[in-house]
């Protein structure tokens, strides 16, 4: 099981900034789960630029939890 890091409470843009840097210092197979404020749409531009590949669950509040694996 892998801890949930909620971000909600943070200011645009640090969310994007923390799960970037989360990527980039991950090790290849390494989980993230982000609980963020709302689906996270302008990440995703981010996210095609990178090693990775991710799900994301919209939740009946409007928040969003983002699962995202470093790929190789």
């Amino acid at each position: 099981m892998h801890a949930l890091i909620d971000l909600r409470q943070l200011a645009p843009p640090e969310p994007i900034e923390r799960i970037l840097h989360w990527l980039d210092t991950a090790e290849p197979g390494q989980i993230g789960l982000f609980h963020l404020p709302h689906v996270p749409y302008p990440l995703y531009e981010h996210l095609h630029m990178r090693p990775c590949h991710w799900e994301c669950d919209k939740q009946a509040d409007g928040s969003a939890i983002l699962q995202l694996v470093r790929d190789q």
